[in-house]
């Protein structure tokens, strides 16, 4: 079965991947968040708000 991928692009991939190595980790983590909370309860959901809450004081003030 031949590949749907082109080499070319695969290597435009390794690419990018290694000049992006920061936005790759800060987007993987984005994706793992959000479907963190896709699943989370509210009680969880409501821990997630005061931390986040916090660390906008923290990081933001």
């Amino acid at each position: 079965m031949p590949r749907k991928t082109s080499q070319a692009q695969l290597d435009a991939s390794n690419r990018w991947n290694e000049k992006n190595k920061e936005r790759k980790y800060y987007l993987a983590k984005r994706s793992m968040a959000r479907s963190y909370c896709r699943v989370a309860t509210k009680e969880d959901l409501e821990a997630l708000i005061e931390f986040a809450n916090e660390q906008m004081q923290e990081r933001f003030n």
